[in-house]
């Protein structure tokens, strides 16, 4: 079965709103054993969304439409689709009782152009709308199977998952099954990771018959493995097979799956450990403690952080001397050096980081260009470690590149330490 998506809008053209819908759709789709080849988007024209609907229809076998089905002037599409169908309008007694009660249970009068989105063509199926008021519809037309949604992305979703992926499913059964895996890589370019992994490749991107892709999020580079076969443990088992060779070169640089983020897995290496951090922060400005605080449960091993951005703050919480800041300046080593010994003697955590930079675009040396940085960690019975880099980029990506890097440390830590213990 191949399957197009269409998204109809004018605000999708022009950019003000990001096609999200099409990327959800396709990646709900391929998990059920479905294959999208096409991705379309038309303005908000009659002619451009009939020849869509035309051109569809010649290709593939189901098509997806978002958008257009609203109470306003621009909401237009099940009337050019019913015109290109050779189908007639008709107001549908369930969706519009459904509207009614839609408005009155939110206190708001249903104006004459609500009363729209109830006319659907002649002899389609509708699907009321759980969470909004237009409604989904289906229209075979020949050997098409079309779907109308809204463009809300969280109507969108409830319809496909209530309506669309049920019907797919009832009466397509897939011929192949799907499975992927996403490795999520950190301190190493996309170059790097593929250089590495190029000798195991065949026909360029065939791994052990998976599919493989790189796609970088800075700063993070994903690996994106993908199989289809006859069932899914067939499928399952390629992407373990692939899984396995990848971690084999490239696994010093994974730091997690799926959907986990660098600081989660922080979060669970701490917790594994049973140790605990606290941070220190002057150039990152908090970004650091933000992204550890925001994953639930970080209570169990984040004890807190201390933004000092001024010289005056790093003195009188962490103990940095006037003599330091004096005769090295803050963006030093001896200063980050002070900041992690006073965070240590402060909080007691088994890993204190503390930061100091300069994130520009103003504050830079000959001796410190701007992203300019240093962080130290101090850990309980070890010698504290002081490294520097320098990161020339704006403030907000500054934030993010040296908060990974600081929690980069921690995860390669704890990692060996747990490969020691076998």
């Amino acid at each position: 079965m191949k399957i197009e998506i269409i998204a109809i809008g004018n605000e999708v053209l022009c950019g003000d709103v990001i096609n999200s819908n099409a990327a959800w759709l396709s990646a709900e789709l391929y998990q059920r054993g479905f294959e999208v080849v096409r991705h379309t988007t038309v303005a908000d024209d009659e002619t451009e969304i009939a020849l869509a609907l035309q051109a569809a229809s010649q290709k593939v076998q189901v098509v997806l439409i978002t958008g257009g089905l609203g109470p306003t002037v621009d909401d237009f599409t099940l009337e050019v689709a019913a015109k290109f169908f050779g189908l007639s309008m008709k107001m549908n007694a369930e969706v519009i009782a459904q509207l009614h009660q839609f408005y009155t249970v939110r206190g708001r009068a249903m104006t004459p152009n609500q009363e729209k989105q109830a006319f659907i063509p002649e002899g389609a199926e509708a699907f009321l709308n759980p969470v909004g008021s237009a409604p989904g519809v289906r229209v075979q037309f020949q050997q098409t199977q079309f779907f109308f949604m809204p463009g809300v992305p969280k109507e969108m979703k409830e319809i496909s998952k209530g309506f669309v992926f049920p019907f797919l499913e009832q009466h397509n059964s897939p011929q192949r099954f799907f499975a992927f895996q996403m490795l999520r890589c950190f301190g190493a370019e996309e170059a790097k990771l593929d250089h590495l992994l190029s000798p195991l490749l065949k026909d360029r991107v065939d791994l052990f018959g998976s599919q493989i892709a790189f796609r970088v999020s800075l700063p993070d580079v994903f690996i994106k493995l993908s199989a289809w076969d006859v069932s899914q443990e067939a499928a399952q088992q390629k992407i373990a097979s692939a899984e396995a060779l990848v971690r084999e070169k490239v696994g010093a640089f994974i730091y997690g799956e799926k959907d986990q983020t660098l600081e989660e897995c922080v979060g669970n290496l701490l917790k594994e450990k049973q140790k605990t951090l606290a941070v220190a922060e002057s150039c990152t400005g908090g970004h650091l403690a933000n992204r550890l605080s925001n994953i639930p449960g970080s209570s169990q091993y984040f004890l807190g952080g201390a933004v000092v951005y001024s010289n005056e703050l790093k003195k009188k919480i962490l103990g940095v001397s006037e003599k330091t800041l004096k005769n090295f300046g803050a963006v030093s080593e001896e200063c980050v050096r002070e900041m992690a010994l006073g965070l240590q003697k402060l909080t007691g955590a088994d890993f204190c980081l503390s930061i100091t930079g300069i994130a520009g675009p103003e504050g830079e040396s000959a001796e410190k260009p701007v992203g300019t940085v240093f962080i130290a960690l101090a850990q309980k019975d070890k010698d504290l470690e002081v490294k520097q880099f320098l990161y020339p980029t704006n403030r907000e990506w500054f934030k993010l590149i040296v908060s990974s890097v600081a929690l980069n440390w921690i995860r390669k830590l704890l990692f060996v330490d747990l490969i020691g213990e076998g």
